[in-house]
This record gives structure tokens, C-alpha cells and sequence, in this order.
């Protein structure tokens, strides 16, 4: 149990919490980076994870991360409190325990995660508020620029299949006028 433990823990990357204390001197004169004891939010990875204590550069990095869990989890995630110092979300599932808490540190201007209970007691949700007309569009650019006369039903058909979401018609049609008004603007400016 503890090698899996260190295991887990060689995989995070660290990053140092105070800017200004960030490199060492050695006995031979070399200047080496520090090792800070804080995880720190990997954005490369496929399904964001978190942890206590985790560290984010910024509100927006985390507000980000917390969208991207859950559009792959396919799981509702609200907004309770988020102000420019701290940002509370939880499963939009009643009686879900899940829940994260982070808010900026004193000596830096980075956010860190301070509550997180990863117990999600839910089923994944087809009501998802995070599926909006924008992520709609960047998801499916390709097919409606190959596409433009694709139907709005199909449309729909394909976001529950792959996205597990009910999306209305309006935002489907929102959706595909983001893509052509995106278009006709390139068109525009050449």
C-alpha cells in the first residue's frame, strides 16, 4: 500500500508555492529548483484530476479544469460561491456529496484546492448545464463546416450519444450559427 502511495506521488508534478523562494544554491555552487510539497494541476491529462491541497496558477485555470471533469465525467457541476479570491462548485445531483473548495493563497496569487470530497454517490446526468451552444460548437466545427445542411435533430441525436446530454433545439441552432458566423468572419478578413 505504501509503494502504490509513493507511486502516486512521484506522479504529481510540483510546483513551489512562493515565487521568490523557488531556487536553490548547492554545495557546489549550482542553482537547483526546489521541490515544493503541493500537487500541482496537470492540464495535459484527459480527465482532470484533483486533490487536496492541489494547486491551480489561477480562478480561471480551475474554473476551467472543473468544466472539462464535467463534460468527460459526463456529471453536472455547479458554481456556488465563485469570487475573485475563492471558488466553491459541487454535483448539480441532489444529496451528491461531492464537492471542491479553493481559494487564493496569502503569499501568492495562486488557488489551492482546501476542501474536496471525490465521493460521487450519482448517476451521470443527461441535464448538464456545462454542454452550452459554445462547447457545442467547438466540439463539432469540423461536421457542420463539412456539413452546413445538417439537420438540427441529427444534431441532437449526436450530442446525447456522445456527450450523453439533452440539448434543446435553440442551443443546437445557436451552436451552428457560431460555427458559420465564425466562418464568415474568416471569409471577411481575407
Amino acid at each position: 500500500m505504501e509503494e502504490q502511495i509513493e507511486r502516486e506521488e512521484m506522479d504529481w508534478n510540483y510546483d513551489s508555492s512562493d515565487e521568490d523562494y523557488n531556487y536553490d544554491e548547492d554545495s557546489d555552487g549550482h542553482i537547483r529548483k526546489r521541490k515544493s510539497t503541493f500537487p500541482r494541476y496537470n492540464p495535459e491529462s484527459e480527465v482532470p484530476h484533483f486533490a487536496l491541497t492541489m494547486v491551480f496558477r489561477s480562478k480561471n485555470q480551475l474554473c476551467k479544469a472543473l468544466r472539462r471533469y464535467g463534460l468527460v465525467t459526463k456529471r453536472s457541476i455547479k458554481f456556488m460561491k465563485s469570487e475573485c479570491d475563492r471558488v466553491r462548485a459541487k454535483c448539480g445531483w441532489p444529496g451528491c456529496p461531492w464537492l471542491i473548495y479553493a481559494a487564493k493563497r496569502s503569499r501568492t496569487s495562486r488557488f489551492q484546492v482546501i476542501t474536496y470530497n471525490d465521493d460521487h454517490q450519482c448517476a451521470q446526468n443527461r441535464c448538464n448545464k456545462l454542454v452550452t451552444a459554445k462547447v457545442i460548437a467547438q466540439r463539432y466545427e469540423h461536421f457542420i463546416l463539412a456539413n452546413p445542411m445538417w439537420k438540427i435533430e441529427s444534431m441532437k441525436a449526436t450530442v446525447l450519444q456522445d456527450m450523453f446530454a439533452d440539448v434543446s433545439t435553440s442551443k443546437c441552432k445557436h451552436a451552428k450559427r457560431i460555427v458559420m458566423d465564425k466562418l464568415l468572419c474568416g471569409m471577411n478578413n481575407e
